[in-house]
């Protein structure tokens, strides 16, 4: 017998009341903090700074788009809530306020979806992170864009106010670049009109289980993330035709990613761009040593709980940021280069000795060299 068979209706009914004045809390505390968020664009970036090394032209773009999004949504929702007195839910559908969802372009590993994370961390909003490749157009098989609300209301602890002031990241939306070709298109354009109708601040219902539940995405700061490769071929060529000359980056518009393959429509959804360098091994070094999420700042405290000093010299430094590089991944080759050198490490010495352990250039060739080898038992 279940345990809830046996609880006396009385109780139900206040565990039930009892979970909906904690959502009811949560709503007004997520709405508070929207209603309170006063950071400049400037003091936004110098956040983000402190976490997302280099594209410091990106996150100027991102700092100014998240910002002034929530800022609008953040006054619409104090002018409805004082003249009003209403509540939240009536509030958000009341409120009207022009978006500007945001596309991010860039090779892997130069912190598309980390930058955009951060973003939502700073303001204090629900994020969910999807990727592209795993969708079908509806009728098909695998996940349609609607499963994209259940994942974000899911994030928001099934609250549908919270929910409706997150940060959707999708994730590879060039990889849904559509072919002329007779016929429905599975992964493609069909994908592309979905994702249309999700972006375009519509109202949705999402269904769990036997429960529909309403949730509009007119308040959702949508921000769509690709490596896009061979765009600047597409650019050049254009910029050639029109006698254009300088960096392909700074001539990047609509038309170009329509002719990558993807739904002029939809670009028109996502005003603002971005486009991001791939990082330098300068880059890569700055992310282990300032940034607070660095790899290597944690390597060395999770050692230092156990007495061990890690500590690496400039040239290993330089070493594993070069070899991170040559793996393409960007900053997340960092994780994995610095994993191998200090597997060994890791599974020794915890408990068996202390002081300091110096790390420097033959010491990271050396372990690279031998990191596929099983050490002996």
């Amino acid at each position: 017998m279940k345990m809830d068979d046996r609880m006396p209706g009385q109780r139900q009914e206040r565990i039930q009341e009892k979970i909906t004045q904690m959502k009811t809390g949560q709503e007004m505390e997520a709405v508070q903090e929207i209603i309170d968020f006063n950071k400049t664009p400037a003091q936004f970036k110098a956040q983000m700074d402190r976490f997302v090394i280099g594209q410091e032209q990106g996150k100027k773009i991102l700092s100014t788009a998240v910002t002034f999004h929530y800022r609008r949504l953040g006054q619409a929702l104090r002018k409805w809530l004082t003249e009003n007195d209403g509540s939240i839910d009536l509030a958000l559908r009341h409120t009207l306020t022009p978006r500007a969802n945001i596309m991010v372009i860039g090779p892997t590993g130069c912190g598309k979806t980390y930058s955009s994370e951060t973003a939502s961390r700073l303001v204090g909003v629900s994020f969910v992170h999807e990727d592209l490749t795993k969708f079908s157009e509806v009728g098909y098989v695998g996940q349609n864009v609607g499963d994209i609300l259940v994942d974000l209301l899911l994030a928001a602890g099934g609250n549908t106010s919270v929910a409706q002031m997150g940060v959707v990241y999708i994730d590879e939306i060039d990889k849904i670049a559509g072919e002329s070709s007779v016929g429905r298109d599975v992964s493609g354009r069909g994908v592309q009109k979905g994702l249309l109708h999700l972006v375009d601040g519509s109202e949705n219902t999402v269904q769990i289980g036997k429960e529909r539940i309403p949730l509009s995405t007119k308040h959702i700061l949508f921000i769509a993330g690709g490596a896009f490769e061979n765009l600047d071929v597409v650019v050049k060529k254009r910029m050639a035709r029109q006698g254009l000359v300088g960096n392909w980056r700074h001539f990047l518009t609509a038309d170009d990613l329509v002719a990558f393959g993807m739904e002029r429509q939809l670009m028109g959804r996502f005003p603002v761009k971005v486009v991001y360098d791939p990082l330098t091994t300068e880059d890569l070094k700055n992310i282990m040593l300032k940034s607070e999420d660095s790899a290597l700042l944690a390597y060395t405290h999770d050692l230092g709980t156990w007495g061990i000093d890690l500590e690496f010299t400039e040239d290993a430094l330089t070493e594993v940021a070069h070899r991170a590089q040559q793996e393409g991944t960007g900053a997340r080759g960092l994780i994995s280069v610095l994993h191998r050198v200090l597997l060994e490490d890791m599974f020794r010495l915890p408990g068996t000795f202390t002081g300091r352990l110096l790390v420097d250039q033959e010491y990271v060739q050396d372990r690279l060299r031998c990191d596929s080898r099983t050490f002996p038992n």
